[in-house]
């Protein structure tokens, strides 16, 4: 089973107007995520796909520097992601 998160996050801050869906999915079901294990692993999966869905990792033309649109980006979709796992761990536990 995949997980889908999605966030409209704001544009470039030049054009505050202008906002971006941006979603990932992430599988999790051959993860144990009673064990520290599976927990960390998860943790990477989820860090992975927040910086390739935000372009955290991505460099303009002319500077080192990442966006600041793109930190936030990764912020809160990693934020996201913790939370609706936390929320399916606690569900898969009581057997819904």
């Amino acid at each position: 089973m995949k997980v889908l998160i999605a966030a409209v996050v704001l544009g470039s801050i030049a054009a505050p107007a202008m906002a971006e869906k941006v979603s990932f999915e992430i599988e999790h079901r051959d993860l144990n995520l009673s064990t520290a294990e599976g927990q960390k692993a998860l943790d990477r999966r989820i860090d992975s796909a927040a910086r390739k869905a935000c372009g955290v990792d991505a460099s303009a033309t002319g500077t080192r520097i990442r966006s600041s649109d793109a930190r936030i980006c990764y912020r809160e979709m990693r934020a996201k992601a913790r939370k609706q796992f936390a929320a399916l761990t606690v569900s898969e536990k009581k057997g819904g």
